[in-house]
């Protein structure tokens, strides 16, 4: 029905636009730029919140494994853990209008000259990674959807990648370690545009294999064993003879060779997904797949075809597409982690998708028959990942954006003084492996600035918006061009550039706004875009009026640039073609912000029951100092479920040994006997003894999180969602308890009130 109503609403649409004139429709593209605009920012900034969370789980995570495996002490992470909240809760800011512009000339030098950032994740150690990671990710290009700063991060992965292969010793070496620079290329992937890639092309794909619940297994003993469970062969009790009866048993052979029928039904649908969706592959990813192949040619010459495929297959592949087929739920296309057997199925399909990219031979033994499958598609995805990498190259781009931003006055960055500390400590660390004789302007930066006291206030995560400005007007500054691609200037005649860049400027400004190349002349067309609302259009006009001079001068204009105009009207689109593109881009990005606002709430959820653990910590560190108040022992309270309820809620994953006629009469009891310890009984209406009964500790429920399958088996009877079941006993045990801790809650009251401002 979803799919009916679908069409009906796009038909729908396609009415109301068939019934808009052109005038309409223009006032329509410039609102909706307008909402683009935001919304690009709310992605970018949503973005580098989510990666602040999850570097704070990962925090978390650290210092409760430690506290678990007793190699810190409870009165240790009470100090940490009071620190983290007080630095969490510090406003930053920077002393003076002289600190902001000395650091403004620092970042500024850093993002228009990616080489020193090339250079420093050479350099950087493992310790050292995250430190750089973030603020160059989310800080100095956080702008995702933003030509410039996307330009420059791309010329900073160019010139790191050029290094990596210059030092390779033999290809086996290549982009194997865990490097800074293959860690940032992972973390591009998932960035707002790779998320929302991945989400439109096989995003009902993986829902309709989630959906179809049956298992496709095709290692013959996993099939065997199961059959054994369900006593539809008898069990042989000598282990050593299962998988010789499984290679021999007829309905065993049966489902193996069904199930890989199907398993090559679905790779297929999902390779030609991604040919028909190649056009919509963001070109930042597509560029790095060229780049691979270009510098694999470049160190080894002799390097086969074969194996360039698997590098560009191994990063396409097993960094962007794998990880939206084994992990849906990470993607917000499910609610919730899908059951063992269809992550079993995901993993499988993941596992030959991989293989079609890195043109291994098959190494499992029950991967075997797929080795034909895997060798008869070997050409077709080696041309689609030819195409894949077939992209220009963006220099040119580059440059237009930074004649650009010589106009510009909003340069900013949205950046923490800790990382300002973080950043300069690794500059003036390795200063000597960054500057060189002939380019000396990072070093001149270094010694103006001093480096930034370590005080609580340098320690608060909170952001600052730093103005970026150029001190060096007067001189060059690299704008992220390498020595091979020199600017267009020095080789190509001056008007020839000059007419390429202006009819560039004027395809830009023709799908902002259509109506200004309604005009016949350049002059025309610049006073018309001066008097839009928006400063990118305002940018464009100037520097559209800058070249119409420059043409002027070099009596290279006619008729006032009719032709040039007239050229550009050929190649846009309709204005029909350019409102439906804008709006069809911001209902997509809509989509990637919900996503990203829901991954933010789950880590959220994730955080409170890390800070709700901590005031467990916290009441046995206070029974530990302060005898006087100890948790009064008494009766706990118990709460009641039935089992449609936990369903309901998530908490019960998998029902496996309870017949669906009997779940009506089945229900839970929860109760906390003292801080930490959890008590779960399974009954059956009209029965006074428990069907089972589990004690959990919560350290040990928080370890179950970041296993493999954070699930919880209740003999066999259900299986219990780990990370619910957390958040269900927080809810009716932790939170409830902090009338008993007397003084001890005057010190928690700091920290509470970061997982206060976490949840606002």
């Amino acid at each position: 029905m979803a799919g009916i109503f679908g069409a009906l609403k796009t038909k729908s649409k396609a009415k109301i636009l068939e019934k808009k004139d052109e005038k309409q429709l223009e006032e329509e593209i410039l609102s909706v730029q307008q909402e683009l605009r935001m919304m690009k920012s709310e992605i970018s900034h949503q973005c580098r919140k989510n990666y602040e969370l999850e570097k704070e789980l990962r925090r978390y995570d650290s210092k409760i494994a430690h506290l678990i495996h007793h190699k810190i002490s409870l009165e240790e992470f009470e100090e940490y853990c009071m620190d983290e909240s007080a630095m969490a809760l510090l406003p930053g800011s920077l002393k003076d209008d002289s600190q902001q512009q000395l650091y403004g000339n620092l970042f500024f030098l850093l993002q228009a000259s990616p080489t020193y950032l090339a250079k420093l994740t050479r350099q950087v150690s493992m310790r050292e990674i995250d430190s750089l990671l973030q603020p160059v990710m989310f800080s100095l290009y956080g702008n995702q959807y933003e030509d410039r700063e996307e330009c420059l991060l791309l010329s900073m992965f160019e010139h790191a990648l050029m290094m990596e292969f210059q030092d390779a010793r033999d290809m086996n070496s290549l982009m194997r370690a865990n490097t800074a620079i293959t860690r940032m290329m992972t973390t591009y992937t998932k960035r707002g545009p790779g998320m929302k890639y991945v989400k439109e092309a096989l995003g009902d794909i993986v829902q309709d294999i989630v959906a179809n619940d049956i298992s496709i297994e095709i290692n013959p003993l996993d099939i065997y064993q199961r059959m054994i469970e369900n006593e539809e062969v008898p069990d042989p009790q000598d282990s050593t003879k299962v998988s010789q009866l499984a290679e021999c048993n007829p309905l065993v052979q049966r489902k193996v060779s069904d199930n890989l029928k199907i398993l090559r039904d679905i790779a297929i649908r999902i390779f030609q997904r991604l040919k028909d969706t190649i056009e919509s592959v963001p070109y930042g990813i597509r560029w790095l797949c060229k780049a691979i192949r270009v510098l694999v040619k470049e160190k080894f010459p002799e390097a086969s075809a074969e194996y360039c495929q698997s590098l560009i297959g191994g990063f396409f592949i097993l960094r962007l597409v794998n990880p939206v087929i084994v992990t849906p739920h990470v993607y917000h296309l499910l609610p919730n982690p899908p059951s063992s057997k269809v992550r079993r199925n995901l993993t499988l399909i993941a596992k030959v998708i991989q293989k079609l990219g890195n043109v291994g031979n098959v190494r499992e033994p029950y991967m075997k028959p797929l080795e034909g499958f895997v060798k008869g598609h070997n050409e077709e995805f080696k041309t689609f990942l030819s195409n894949l990498s077939n992209v220009d190259d963006f220099h040119e781009t580059l440059l237009m954006e930074e004649y650009m931003a010589l106009s510009r006055t909003d340069l900013f960055i949205e950046i923490s003084l800790k990382e300002i500390r973080l950043i300069h400590s690794l500059l003036n660390k390795y200063a000597d492996k960054l500057v060189s004789e002939e380019d000396n302007l990072l070093q001149e930066l270094l010694v103006e600035i001093p480096p930034l006291p370590e005080d609580e206030a340098i320690k608060s995560t909170s952001t600052i918006k730093l103005r970026l400005c150029n001190k060096w007007s007067d001189k060059h500054v690299s704008m992220g061009i390498t020595a091979k691609n020199i600017a267009l200037e020095d080789v190509e005649d001056e008007l020839a550039t000059a007419r390429r860049h202006c009819r560039n400027l004027l395809i830009k400004l023709g799908h902002m706004a259509p109506k200004c190349l309604a005009e016949d002349v350049l002059d025309n067309v610049v006073r018309l875009a001066l008097t839009l609302p928006m400063e990118e259009i305002e940018t464009n006009a100037k520097l559209i009026d800058g070249y119409t001079r420059k043409m002027r001068q070099l009596d290279g204009l006619e008729d006032g640039g009719k032709a040039l105009i007239q050229e550009v009207r050929l190649v846009l689109p309709s204005i029909k073609d350019i409102h439906k593109k804008h709006y069809s881009e911001l209902e997509g990005l809509s989509d990637v912000k919900k996503t990203l606002q829901l991954h933010s709430e789950y880590l959220k959820e994730q955080i409170t029951t890390y800070q709700e653990y901590l005031q467990a910590v916290r009441v046995k560190v206070g029974e530990m100092h302060h005898p006087g108040h100890v948790m009064k022992k008494g009766k706990s309270a118990v709460h009641q479920y039935s089992h449609s309820q936990l369903e309901k809620e998530g908490v019960i994953l998998e029902t496996q040994g309870i017949p669906e006629q009997r779940r009506n009469n089945i229900f839970y009891t929860f109760s906390c006997p003292e801080p930490g310890i959890y008590h779960i009984t399974m009954h059956y209406k009209g029965k006074s003894d428990p069907i089972y009964e589990k004690i959990l500790k919560l350290e040990e429920l928080l370890e179950l999180q970041y296993v493999q399958d954070p699930m919880i088996d209740m003999e066999g009877f259900v299986l219990l969602n780990v990370r619910r079941t957390l958040l269900l006993l927080n809810r009716l045990f932790v939170k409830g308890e902090s009338q008993h801790r007397g003084s001890i809650q005057r010190r928690l009251s700091l920290s509470l009130s970061s997982a206060t401002s976490v949840k606002s």
